[in-house]
């Protein structure tokens, strides 16, 4: 009986916290489902069983999701865990900066933040976006550049090709008909290169091989 009230008072405060955040993610949806008039199952339901769609709809894009997930668990975990055991503030720094920007793509993957959200709800241009994102990225490699560059930056490189290399061809007019099959199948190489390469830097910082 010691030992389960000791773990009841450990877990609590992130139990109450972590209820209290999915408690308050509900409230929105339900504040926006009223003053928008828009049925709250529209906010639940699967997008195929309300569509009534195939399962295989936007296979690629849940996959990228998938990856974007991970590394950014990886990134602010490992973060966490050498800033806690190893006082490493140049890696904290690197991972938690890593973890926010994986996040924001992950979001952007999501709920198509540059495509549909902020072009069509907040009037900002997709081009106006992905120069912000482009910026974002020029700042991490200037803020970062000695610590990639110290790893297995060959990985990341090509994560950041692919990645731009999927942009240019959503961007630029292609002397063939517009199919999205090319773009999300290079961005797709790019995410899991990505993924890839902070799977095995954390590995390596965690001492795991």
């Amino acid at each position: 009986m010691r030992s389960i009230s000791s773990q009841f008072r450990r877990v609590t405060p992130i139990m109450l916290i972590s209820y209290l955040l999915v408690f308050l993610s509900q409230l929105v949806v339900i504040i926006i489902s009223t003053y928008k008039n828009i049925p709250l199952d529209t906010f639940t339901q699967d997008p195929t069983q309300k569509m009534n769609a195939p399962f295989y709809i936007g296979a690629f894009s849940n996959i990228g999701v998938m990856f974007w997930s991970g590394a950014t668990v990886l990134c602010l975990f490992t973060a966490y865990i050498v800033r806690e055991r190893f006082n490493n503030n140049t890696d904290f720094k690197f991972l938690l900066v890593s973890g926010l920007i994986t996040l924001l793509l992950a979001f952007d993957d999501m709920f198509l933040l540059h495509e549909e959200v902020l072009p069509r709800y907040m009037h900002i241009p997709t081009n106006a976006v992905i120069l912000t994102y482009i910026n974002i990225f020029i700042i991490y490699i200037i803020l970062f550049w000695r610590k990639i560059l110290s790893t297995e930056f060959i990985i990341l490189l090509s994560a950041f090709f692919l990645l731009g290399l999927s942009t240019v061809i959503d961007l630029l007019p292609l002397p063939m008909e517009k199919d999205s099959f090319l773009e999300d199948a290079i961005k797709l190489f790019g995410i899991v290169s990505w993924f890839i390469y902070f799977c095995r830097y954390c590995r390596q910082l965690l001492r795991l091989s």
